[in-house]
């Protein structure tokens, strides 16, 4: 081998073990800290009157609510309960008092996340008093609500 070849046979080695250092010259690096998540506020269901059915008559027991309920949250709510609360009429001679509401648990009502306007029948929770005068014929009810319900 002559000087020339030995020198780039030198040159070839010293990259060599240089390409290899290179190779274990490479650093790890790890860190420690915190990150960060935050919980949603659950956001009331908004409830409005449903389209209603004619269904009240003196002395009946079964009469239905009619709901429209929209779920602005982000995450399906099964209702579970209904409270009824104050009863109104604008029909002159038909007093509220003519219907009694009862409060209903044990309810399974599925509203999708995001869901609008969807509509609600609570069934067999409205009364009409048997002495219910005929100025209540065709009457609406409006029945304040409030609805109980957990996350699905």
């Amino acid at each position: 081998m002559n000087k020339k070849q030995r020198i780039l046979a030198g040159l070839g080695v010293a990259a060599l073990v240089a390409g290899s250092g290179v190779a274990y010259a490479t650093w790890s690096a790890t860190g420690t800290g915190s990150g960060a998540a935050k919980a949603a506020t659950a956001t009331p269901l908004v409830v409005t009157a449903g389209t209603t059915t004619a269904d009240l008559y003196p002395g009946f027991t079964q009469g239905d609510v009619f709901l429209r309920v929209t779920n602005p949250n982000p995450y399906a709510v099964n209702v579970t309960s209904l409270t009824p609360g104050t009863i109104t009429t604008s029909a002159p001679g038909c007093a509220a008092t003519n219907i009694t509401i009862a409060p209903a648990t044990g309810l399974n009502i599925p509203v999708a996340a995001n869901a609008s306007n969807f509509a609600v029948t609570v069934p067999n929770i409205v009364t009409m008093i048997t002495a219910a005068p005929d100025a209540c014929q065709g009457v609406t009810f409006t029945i304040n609500v409030t609805l109980g319900g957990v996350q699905v």
